[in-house]
């Protein structure tokens, strides 16, 4: 896997200051505005039997126009190439943070959340899966499931 972040996000501002903050914090970062454009990206990268195309996490809104974060989520489960991609979920409630211990989430941050908050997760499930980083926030997450 690359040190590649996909951020699914229908909201064009919080993606834009997501990829951002991700980028200063030396991420590279793809965007994807709703689940079924993620759905065809991540198929489209699976497809190339190229471990190193796949994205190292998946910042996943779940509610979205077209394919929500949920269907996402759980597509990505059921796929043997996709399933090990660690997944942060974003949302409005805590209760959908809940909820998505169900799914395929490592992570949750209920909105609105703190630039810190985002990159100190982000490093985190980086360094749990062994991609070290160096980031530039505190490193304090919020929910790790």
């Amino acid at each position: 896997m690359s040190d590649r972040i996909l951020v699914v996000e229908d909201d064009i501002m919080l993606r834009s200051i997501l990829e951002i903050v991700l980028t200063e914090a030396g991420y590279a970062v793809d965007e994807c505005e709703n689940g079924q454009i993620a759905m065809d990206r991540l198929t489209e990268l699976r497809d190339k039997h190229d471990p190193d195309a796949l994205p190292m996490m998946v910042i996943l809104d779940l509610a979205m126009p077209v394919v929500d974060g949920w269907q996402v989520a759980a597509w990505m489960d059921a796929d043997p190439a996709l399933r090990d991609i660690p997944v942060i979920v974003t949302s409005a409630t805590e209760e959908h943070g809940e909820a998505a211990k169900k799914l395929h989430a490592d992570a949750y941050l209920v909105k609105p959340y703190n630039t810190d908050e985002i990159v100190g997760v982000v490093g985190l499930i980086s360094a749990l899966n062994g991609k070290t980083k160096r980031v530039k926030a505190d490193p304090k997450p919020t929910k790790i499931l």
